[in-house]
């Protein structure tokens, strides 16, 4: 390490924190050493979790350990999770090592809040979930268990404040197809519970027309929905709403709220009460000018309340987007110049459903938008699966981000 050089440490090791510390190395060249500190030592190409559950990918196939293709660009990586961070003395800490940083940027994703509800999660709870690799491959088995039955129950959700519920849409949508092709669907019910005010809410107030092209799709399929759902317990084979409204299952997946990071929410001022970090425009804490955060780390307050909490999604695509704007402001930090809006940007996601998928863009995410597409198709099926395989490319070779036409 050389001390003439500036310290930046980035904290996370997936779309955000590679892209960043790609985006930096590419502006600074050699005058920083860059730090990525990630308690994960692969990357997980998460959008891929819901086709490992249906048994349609190969878990091995949607990962990269991080340590070559970061090192090969002299990014430092320590495989480990941040203890603690001090704004006062600029350091940040794992368990076994202190480092300064002039820049830091937190880009750590946020924690599952399982403990939110009694019951719920792949461990200590009665649901599956589709956050981690291990998480789908527990999920992958439970459900091929449950629709090697000749009938069943299936109930996919989401928690009261959750975010990210797109992969609970696939997962129903998925099911319904995988049942379809074993000649099975008659005989299983598949029910929806979901916290949004509307189905396609998103918890972004809905995208355009995707709100009706999802209901329609929903109704189709013969998909149960209970809208404004508040799960409070979860049960051996039973989710309980706050209605006392009880939906028996044979096989039950449940998305989450999240949380802040511990290390963030123990920093006074850094974050708000769940603790994601409250950012300007241009990404940098409020409070502390030289750390940034990007992602699901951020505070993003949602377009209006709803009668049951649903949080802002930050989907890869918008993680990435502020990631690299992120790190360009860092090197406006550091050598001068203009800094850009990293909060205003466009987001693009494509939802699979087995036999067909949504493509949904938003410019920008959060309404009202400039310009808005969603469209449905077997093409976008197609789409997706080429998008993963060019972001694992990406990953590895720190190939140009895809140019979604905005």
């Amino acid at each position: 390490m050389n001390n003439n050089r500036k310290q930046i440490v980035v904290v996370g090791g997936s779309f955000g924190g590679i892209n960043a510390a790609y985006e930096l190395r590419r502006k600074l060249g050699r005058t920083a050493d860059i730090t990525v500190i990630s308690k994960d030592p692969v990357f997980t190409f998460h959008p891929s979790l819901p086709w490992v559950i249906l048994g349609w990918r190969d878990p091995r196939a949607v990962q990269i350990p991080i340590q070559g293709p970061l090192g090969r660009k002299d990014i430092r990586v320590v495989h480990g999770e941040v203890a603690s961070l001090d704004p006062s003395k600029c350091e940040v800490a794992t368990q076994t090592e202190v480092f300064h940083y002039d820049a830091a940027l937190i880009a750590c994703g946020a924690d599952l809040d399982y403990a939110a509800i009694p019951g719920l999660g792949p461990v200590s709870g009665f649901t599956h979930s589709t956050f981690t690799v291990d998480e789908a491959i527990r999920a992958r088995d439970a459900l091929a268990r449950a629709m090697a039955q000749e009938s069943g129950r299936i109930v996919i959700g989401a928690a009261p404040g959750a975010s990210c519920i797109g992969p609970a849409y696939e997962l129903i949508m998925m099911i319904d197809t995988a049942l379809k092709r074993m000649k099975k669907r008659h005989r299983f019910s598949l029910t929806f519970l979901t916290p949004e005010p509307f189905i396609g809410h998103f918890g972004v107030d809905g995208i355009g027309a995707s709100p009706r092209m999802v209901q329609d799709e929903f109704a189709e399929r013969c998909i149960d929905t209970v809208i404004n759902a508040q799960i409070v317990e979860a049960r051996p084979e039973r989710v309980v709403l706050n209605d006392g409204s009880e939906y028996p299952y044979d096989f039950s997946l449940v998305i989450p709220a999240f949380r802040g990071a511990a290390f963030v929410r123990a920093v006074d001022g850094l974050a708000n009460p769940k603790g994601f970090v409250s950012v300007n425009k241009q990404l940098a804490s409020a409070r502390f000018p030289n750390i940034y955060a990007a992602g699901v780390a951020i505070a993003i307050p949602p377009p209006r309340p709803t009668p049951v909490p649903v949080a802002v999604p930050k989907t890869g695509h918008m993680t990435e987007l502020m990631a690299r704007a992120a790190a360009r402001n860092i090197v406006a930090d550091m050598q001068g110049g203009s800094k850009e809006d990293g909060l205003t940007i466009p987001s693009s996601c494509i939802a699979d459903a087995g036999d067909t998928a949504f493509y949904l863009a938003a410019d920008p995410f959060l309404p009202p938008r400039n310009r808005v597409i969603t469209k449905r198709g077997k093409w976008a099926r197609h789409l997706k699966m080429a998008f993963e395989k060019y972001y694992m490319a990406q990953i590895r070779y720190d190939l140009p981000p895809l140019d979604f036409g905005w």
